[in-house]
């Protein structure tokens, strides 16, 4: 069988959220998508259900992100906004921001708030001192958000990208 060509495929939308629950612990995947499918089947019924085609790609117990479909984007914010308990405790499903693409939402939404972050102070780079908070690594290169939000800007990015010979850290330890 063969893949479809991307344009006649269906659009599709990724909703970051969290899941603030009352009394704070982790939820477990199954128990989220069957509140979802409750609250989308009372507000909606069979046929806006069908229309909304959920699907959790991620979550980590308080927060990830869920595919919908295009078209139906705003019914399914509302289905999530009616969801007020999960297994008998008292819960909200916070929509952090919608996005086209899954790693648009992960580095837009989710990343940011959930990663400890490591204040850095770099070394001297072409006169310049930079300080900031280091948001992922991988492998040699750190992701560094700096506290001077004015190189973002000049630069039109949302992380400078520096190596571990780069930089300094002050971590307590």
């Amino acid at each position: 069988m063969k893949i479809l060509p991307s344009s006649l495929r269906e659009r599709k939308r990724y909703v970051a959220f969290r899941l603030i629950r009352e009394d704070g612990e982790a939820t477990d995947r199954k128990a989220l998508l069957d509140e979802i499918f409750f609250a989308t089947q009372t507000l909606l019924g069979d046929e806006g259900s069908s229309e909304i085609g959920y699907r959790l790609m991620d979550f980590d117990g308080h927060a990830g992100i869920m595919r919908v479909s295009h078209g139906a984007l705003e019914p399914a914010r509302a289905a999530l906004a009616t969801v007020y308990a999960i297994k008998g405790n008292r819960a909200a499903i916070k929509i952090l921001g919608v996005s086209g693409t899954i790693r648009a939402a992960t580095e837009k939404y989710i990343v940011s708030e959930n990663v400890e972050t490591v204040n850095i102070l770099s070394r001297q780079i072409r006169n310049v001192r930079m300080s900031g908070n280091a948001v992922r690594e991988k492998g040699d290169e750190i992701e560094v958000i700096p506290d001077d939000r004015e190189v973002l800007k000049r630069g039109n990015t949302r992380y400078l990208s520096v190596t571990s010979s780069d930089i300094v850290t002050n971590r307590q330890e």
